[in-house]
């Protein structure tokens, strides 16, 4: 034997794009001048390296060599222990030549890319897409896929909703898009989706943005062409019956002047007289409000074997609003309305809500759309005292809308949750109860709110107003899908219940209570 070697440390622990070193001691144990070729070998000695790779020695003499393991940040170095040899060779001696055994650990990172292809839909009745997951980590990866858009408007279907890749992999999903509600005229509608990819054990998704834009079934062209062959049509008859020749008969001006008779001046049969008005309708009259919270008569049911909380059942009375005032320029803005705010929509739901409960806490004639008067935060006031006294809801309304009088977060909540019945609302369904409660959840789920936010809110409120004009009848039917069972989950959790994404009796008791995200605390 013509050498000595060590290599100090045996096991070194090295993170993606850093760097970690071991010590290569070589000693000349022979009675000749020797030259010892050094290098790596193993899986990592494609990202390791030894300096210098070659020691000339004199008999008992030693010198070091120093290793050092540079992992790049990319999958060409999995996590996890690698084993790795020093071969150390002697130019005269090759027969001796000896191999030191070590071994490296890479730590592991994730890095995770998601796409949309293509990120811009087309379509009238559906849209196709693939999703690509690259796992750019040096770990596997699972990951969960879902689909979401601003307006609620679009059911999905993803295959499958989960993928696995390894590193430096990809994976692909399907996705299928659906307008829930057909456009046969008009200009096309844009939609804004959001694919989450969220990685099993870590809460922060990534987000990948898009879009659909579902073009109507009846283009314009085709459209426009239909109404100028309708036009000429209606033009060509029009010319045919002016240029068609007029024959009279002196037979027909006999039967004519035979068969008129003159009329005495003032002896002409008189109109008939106009019926009486019908009788007004008693929507001030007081109704048993017990310890009801308010909304239109149609409330309870559900499950739980329990009743849902309800407020009144008067006859759905709407006096037609006079016309909206105007405000100073530097009045203040919702949310929270109070007296002496900018009209507001949003507000003149809320006053078609009171003028429709049938109870003492009515809102009387004499109203103005879209502010808060006195007639207004009075019936406002009776309203809020009438939930936080109902022992069937949660009674947390005044825990956000703390004055009395005012429209918040909260009272808005529980007015839109008002008259629900859970039977209308179960999955599947589509009825204009499932806008209520898609509206009460916008409400409740928002801790806090942007213009955007309020926008939507708008847009719930002139569904609102549009079916208490037409009398409590029909109205703008939202289905009960995956996205609202998903906002339902939110809440539950949020409240304590049972995180079932059905909305129960219990949890439309809970939003007729004014239960909702705080500002100050979103998670409770």
């Amino acid at each position: 034997m013509t050498m000595w070697t060590s290599l100090e440390p045996a096991a070194v622990a090295v993170d993606p794009g850093g760097r970690a070193t071991a010590r290569l001691r070589v000693r000349n144990t022979g009675d000749t001048v020797e030259e010892y070729r050094l290098s790596v070998v193993g899986a990592p000695a494609g990202w390791a390296r030894i300096e210098p790779d070659t020691l000339r020695l004199y008999p008992g003499s030693e010198d070091t060599a120093e290793v050092s393991f540079a992992p790049p940040r990319s999958p060409d170095a999995p996590a996890g222990p690698a084993p790795y040899g020093i071969r150390v060779e002697p130019r005269e001696h090759s027969e001796v030549r000896d191999v030191l055994e070590g071994q490296v650990t890479v730590a592991p990172f994730t890095e995770v890319r998601a796409e949309l292809v293509p990120p811009s839909l087309v379509g009238r009745f559906r849209g196709r897409a693939s999703v690509a997951v690259d796992n750019l980590g040096n770990t596997a990866l699972t990951a969960s896929l879902t689909v979401r858009d601003e307006t609620n408007r679009l059911t999905y279907e993803l295959t499958p909703n989960s993928v696995q890749a390894a590193p430096g992999r990809a994976a692909f999903a399907k996705l299928d898009i659906r307008p829930q509600h057909v456009r046969w005229t008009g200009s096309p509608e844009h939609h804004r989706i959001t694919l989450s990819v969220r990685r099993s054990g870590d809460e922060t998704p990534l987000q990948v943005t898009g879009g659909f834009e579902q073009r109507p079934v009846l283009p314009r062209w085709l459209l426009m062409a239909g109404s100028g062959l309708v036009a000429a049509s209606i033009a060509g008859i029009a010319l045919w019956l002016a240029f068609q020749p007029k024959v009279n008969t002196a037979t027909g001006e006999m039967q004519a002047a035979a068969g008129a008779r003159a009329v005495p001046q003032g002896a002409e049969s008189p109109l008939p007289s106009a019926p009486p008005p019908a009788p007004p309708a008693q929507s001030g009259a007081s109704a048993p409000a017990g310890d009801g919270s308010g909304g239109a008569s149609g409330g309870g049911g559900g499950g739980g074997g329990e009743a849902a909380s309800e407020l009144g059942g008067g006859p759905p009375v709407v006096p037609p609003p006079p016309k909206k005032a105007t405000a100073a320029p530097n009045a203040p803005v919702g949310p929270v309305w109070d007296m002496g705010y900018k009209p507001d929509d949003i507000v003149t739901f809320a006053q078609y809500r009171l003028a429709t409960l049938g109870n003492e806490c009515t809102l009387k004639p004499g109203w103005t759309a879209g502010i808060i008067d006195q007639v207004t935060k009075d019936s406002l006031t009776c309203y809020q005292q009438h939930v936080m006294r109902d022992k069937k809801s949660s009674m947390q309304l005044t825990a956000t809308d703390k004055k009395l009088g005012t429209l918040g977060r909260a009272t808005l909540t529980s007015m839109w949750a008002q008259g629900i019945r859970a039977e209308q609302v179960k999955p599947g369904a589509k009825t204009y109860q499932v806008t209520q409660l898609a509206a009460a959840l916008w409400w409740a789920n928002q801790a806090g709110i942007s213009d955007a936010d309020l926008n939507r809110d708008r847009d719930y409120a002139h569904k609102g107003i549009d079916y208490f004009k037409a009398g409590q009848q029909g109205g703008y039917l939202m289905k009960s899908d995956a996205g609202l069972a998903s906002a339902i989950k939110d809440y539950q959790s949020y409240v304590g219940l049972p995180q079932t994404g059905v909305a129960d009796t219990k949890t439309i008791n809970w939003l007729v209570g004014g239960d909702v995200k705080d500002r100050g605390n979103p998670g409770r």
